[in-house]
């Protein structure tokens, strides 16, 4: 299982990919809600970001297809169905200076090509070379957005080449070190936010589960006592039903010996009158 982090309305955001499905974690008050599923027939190549204060997410589905979606809308913003001689890798979305752009990879007779799709627009952005050459393996690309750029970092062949976009179309750039060691990330403190955030969910349901684990122990316990006390008290009883056993029978016996008391009483008592009256 995959676990991908998002910062979505200032919130954090929690999905995972697995073989059985994209499934959203919400996270209420940093602490982890119940899972639910966004979508089955999940095979590969999840990415997300966050536009106009929404997750968009891309997949590949079971069926070959790439789709694209908004969180907590089962609407498919955008499909591409697979064929038996075009299939779909590693889609990106990424937010930029109001626009969502989709990039991905096609394959066709064992070729590859970079693609560059714009789901809410009519217009379609000058593409640089790299979009229309063929490639013997599935071209790496890296993004990254700053206010008035997006970066690409296209890797083919072992070989880096990196370029900028901006309102004014691509332009390609020389010296990617030079490019790097310039680059202000601002990404980098809402991600540090966000694993904070996360990190502190985590701890707080680390401390739920010693509480409940106190509780199960403290019921556990108790249960122990209550059934002691049940032996106890079974016990109790089993001894006061002897002991009224024993105390029925001694009575009974007592009866007896004052029944055989009375009878020689009154014997002794004729033998007394008939030795009185012959004096």
């Amino acid at each position: 299982m995959e676990l991908f982090p998002f910062v979505e309305s200032g919130a954090p955001v929690l999905v995972s990919a697995s073989e059985n499905g994209l499934f959203l974690h919400p996270i209420h008050n940093e602490r982890f809600g119940h899972p639910f599923l966004l979508c089955s027939g999940y095979k590969n190549g999840f990415s997300g970001c966050v536009y106009n204060g929404s997750l968009y997410y891309t997949y590949i589905n079971k069926e070959n297809s790439l789709l694209l979606r908004r969180l907590h809308e089962s609407t498919t913003l955008f499909r591409l169905d697979g064929t038996d001689t075009v299939t779909y890798q590693a889609p990106q979305p990424v937010a930029f200076q109001g626009s969502l752009l989709l990039f991905y990879s096609e394959k066709s007779k064992d070729a590859y090509r970079l693609k560059l799709h714009l789901p809410f627009s009519d217009r379609e952005p000058k593409l640089p070379d790299i979009f229309g050459q063929a490639y013997s393996a599935p071209p790496l690309l890296s993004l990254q957005a700053t206010g008035h750029y997006l970066y690409l970092f296209l890797t083919t062949d072992n070989t880096v080449s990196a370029y900028r976009y901006s309102s004014a179309g691509f332009e390609t750039l020389s010296s990617e070190e030079e490019l790097l060691s310039r680059l202000l990330i601002p990404w980098e403190a809402e991600k540090t936010q966000l694993e904070q955030a996360l990190l502190r969910a985590v701890h707080l349901s680390e401390q739920q589960q010693n509480l409940l684990t106190a509780k199960e122990q403290n019921l556990q316990t108790v249960e122990a006592t209550l059934k002691e006390c049940e032996q106890s008290r079974e016990q109790a009883l089993q001894k006061l039903k002897q002991t009224t056993l024993l105390l029925e029978r001694a009575k009974k016996q007592y009866n007896e010996l004052m029944q055989v008391a009375e009878q020689y009483r009154q014997e002794a008592a004729k033998w007394y009158g008939k030795f009185t009256d012959r004096v």
